[in-house]
């Protein structure tokens, strides 16, 4: 009995965990796929899944995980080995500890009273020093993080809209990476992600010192509000961005058969951008114009390859 109890219970915490992971997928899903719909300048024209949803979550975590998280892997490697080579040694060093524990205890009751007294002497409180810190840290994030994030949800429209004239340098860099032909401007735009990405864990970083340092203080939670609201707007911001810098715009290269006078002129490459069950969407490259064709109209489709839509 106390195994089927405890199985029941094992499938009670999954199925919450599971309904958990799959509302931040979507939550973080929906926010890249309506980034990079307001990038193509299809917002609002272009429905999606919930499926699709959970799918570009998913996707974002995973390239999280294994294009910038992944390099500091090797490194955790490297350290576990280190730390079982080390195992003899700090096995010596903790018998000698323990032979010594009496001399050790008196070196550390002295370090804390040397440390209470010093504590006494100074005209300010380190935990009132650490806090002033952590501001200047989380203003310095706001000044030098936020404005890059506003640069780059800015770019809107890419598909059919020419470059907007008076546009700002930030807009207008990230535009002309998103259009070039040259892919070595893929690499600009994972760099410029990456630091953002960076931005927003120094951010978390100092939300966790604060909330340590308060807490011998009633006010702990006022104290680390601001911080955690700071952290909130990054981590929305965080997937928006990806979706516009690091999402790749690759969508399938079609041959069409149709009757439709839209489709008519098209003279150049034609990319799918979405299908549903009353109208196909394409994107005519040549012309840089959106098609949108009844499904009716549409007597076959032959897909040849996945292109990104500005790369040769």
């Amino acid at each position: 009995m106390d195994l089927i109890k405890g199985v029941a219970l094992f499938l009670g915490w999954l199925s919450g965990s599971l309904a958990g992971i799959a509302a931040v997928l979507y939550s973080f899903g929906y926010l890249v796929a309506r980034a990079q719909l307001n990038l193509l300048g299809l917002q609002g024209l272009v429905a999606q899944d919930p499926e699709h949803f959970l799918q570009e979550g998913a996707k974002f975590f995973v390239v999280l995980a294994a294009d910038y998280l992944g390099p500091v892997f090797p490194w955790l490697y490297f350290a576990g080995w280190l730390l079982l080579a080390a195992l003899p040694l700090l096995a010596l060093i903790g018998w000698l500890a323990a032979r010594r524990r009496e001399a050790l205890r008196q070196l550390r009751d002295r370090l804390a009273t040397s440390g209470a007294r010093l504590a006494e002497q100074l005209p300010w409180s380190w935990r009132k020093l650490a806090f002033a810190v952590l501001v200047l840290v989380l203003l310095l994030r706001l000044t030098t993080h936020l404005n890059p994030f506003v640069d780059v949800l800015a770019v809107a429209d890419i598909l059919y809209a020419a470059p907007v004239s008076g546009e700002s340098r930030g807009p207008a860099e990230i535009r002309q990476w998103l259009t070039s032909t040259d892919r070595a401007d893929l690499v600009l735009l994972k760099g410029r992600f990456g630091e953002l990405l960076r931005g927003a864990a120094e951010v978390a970083l100092v939300v966790v010192a604060v909330w340590y340092l308060g807490a011998a203080s009633p006010w702990r939670l006022c104290l680390a509000l601001p911080f955690m609201v700071v952290l909130v707007v990054y981590t929305l911001l965080l997937p928006m961005a990806y979706g516009v810098l690091v999402r790749p715009n690759e969508y399938p290269l079609v041959a069409v058969s149709s009757d439709s006078p839209l489709l008519a002129g098209v003279r150049g490459e034609l990319f799918l951008l979405r299908k549903t069950g009353d109208e196909f969407v394409f994107w005519d490259k040549a012309a840089r114009r959106v098609l949108w064709v009844p499904t009716a109209q549409v007597s076959g489709v032959s897909a040849r390859a996945s292109r990104l839509l500005f790369k040769e």
